[in-house]
């Protein structure tokens, strides 16, 4: 397995993989998460824009030549009157192909973004994860991550 950068001509192994990662929310969160089709170009999700942006960590897994995961870090900077200024890096995304979990994968990338988000100035890695993903959870917590905060919601 190697670890990389994302390129422009990853962009539909990585799609295939967001897009089975979207439809898991979709399917457990209808109310806030559209069925799509998969979307034809990069710029349906700002890929391109996304690889350009020095704020973003974007790596995959390759195995055999073949895109088998991927990650996505944002590194964000927050300065306010209120709260301490920091730089904190944000997961947005990462996802391995069904045949390819449980085999260290996901961890590999994850290890990746914190050393690279580290190399840029970052104090701590932060993601939302929703409930209904216990797997997800189970996961981060096993690489030391705790809760920060709760989002909690009431239908009307």
């Amino acid at each position: 397995m190697i670890i990389r950068d994302l390129k422009s001509e990853d962009f539909d192994a990585v799609n295939d993989l967001f897009l089975q990662l979207h439809t898991l929310h979709a399917e457990q969160r209808p109310d806030i998460y559209r069925k799509i089709e998969k979307p034809t170009t990069s710029k349906a999700w700002d890929y391109e824009a996304s690889l350009a942006d020095n704020n973003f960590i974007m790596i995959g897994a390759e195995v055999d030549g073949k895109i088998v995961g991927f990650c996505i870090i944002r590194i964000c900077q927050m300065t306010n009157k209120v709260t301490t200024a920091r730089i904190f890096a944000f997961l947005q995304n990462i996802a391995v192909a069904k045949d390819y979990r449980r085999k260290g994968i996901a961890t590999a990338l994850y290890r990746e973004s914190v050393k690279r988000a580290k190399e840029q100035g970052a104090t701590s890695m932060e993601l939302k994860v929703w409930n209904f993903n216990v797997a997800a959870i189970s996961f981060y917590q096993s690489l030391g991550m705790s809760v920060q905060s709760l989002n909690l919601e009431q239908a009307l």
